[in-house]
Parts: C-alpha cells; structure tokens; sequence
C-alpha cells in the first residue's frame, strides 16, 4: 500500500509519475522489484538493459549466474506481471521502449546495439545517458497521446 499510495499522492495534478525501477524480475535476490510494480500500478514500462549482457551475476562469489531470456520474452514477463498489478485499465499495460545501457561499448558499437535491440524487440531504443534522453522522452510522449487519443474513440 506504500507504494501505491505514493503514486496517488504525487498523481495529484500531474500527467506523468515516473517511477523508477529497483533491481530485475529475473533476478533471485531482488526483492524490491515485484511489490514495486505490483505497488505503482503502471500504464507503460520502459526497460532498461545493458547491451550484451546475457547472464546476472550472482552476489555470492562462487553462487551461479542466472540466464537472461530473449529480450522478447522479457517484454512478455513485465507486462505480464503489470497486467495482474491493474487488471482495471481500459488496456493492458505496455513496454514502450527500451533504455540501453551502452556506456561498455565504443560510440558505433552503441549504435549498433542499439539498432540490433530495436530490431529484436520491436520497440524504440535508445541509450538515454550516452545520448540524452530527449529522444525517449519524446517518443513516451507521443505514445501517451496516441494512447490518449486510442482511449477517447
């Protein structure tokens, strides 16, 4: 109730509430992030992913890494799981973009990831801390009102 309630509160007069994510879904140690996204009660999702990365690693030394599954299925879990956090939304709750993490690679490799994400997801991409994020801010815009608009017919 914490969370929601937090949300409901900075909602007052506001289009947007950003909520930052903690920790992954795919993660076992992370325990933040299911009640985050249970709590906030979302209508749209930005992931953010470090480009190439395949594996979690484990807090434990010697502990095993965990897998990361395709990027698509990836967008199918959140959303998933952001559908049963507010299954009363006229529609269901969608990943719109994706934020790549591509600070290890060198600027055309960045690109390229970039690219290569955009591909494989179907969604926009954009690395927003080597970039700046005025380009994903833009496109979340322009979702919103393509969503306003789709909510009004």
């Amino acid at each position: 109730g914490a969370v929601e309630a937090a949300v409901l509160e900075a909602g007052k007069g506001a289009d947007w509430v950003l909520v930052e994510g903690q920790g992954s879904l795919l993660h076992p140690g992370s325990t933040a992030t299911l009640p985050l996204l249970r709590g906030s009660q979302p209508t749209d999702l930005v992931l953010v992913h470090r480009a190439g990365q395949q594996h979690l690693l484990s807090l434990a030394a010697d502990g095993p890494s965990v897998p990361i599954p395709p990027l698509p299925q990836v967008v199918k879990l959140y959303e998933a799981v952001a559908a049963v956090a507010c299954p009363a939304l006229s529609s269901p709750c969608r990943l719109r973009a994706v934020a790549l993490n591509t600070g290890h690679l060198q600027p055309e490799d960045a690109q390229s990831a970039i690219t290569a994400t955009q591909v494989e997801t179907g969604l926009f991409c954009d690395d927003p801390v080597r970039f700046g994020g005025a380009q994903l801010l833009a496109h979340l815009q322009e979702s919103s009102r393509t969503m306003e608009g789709a909510a009004r017919l």
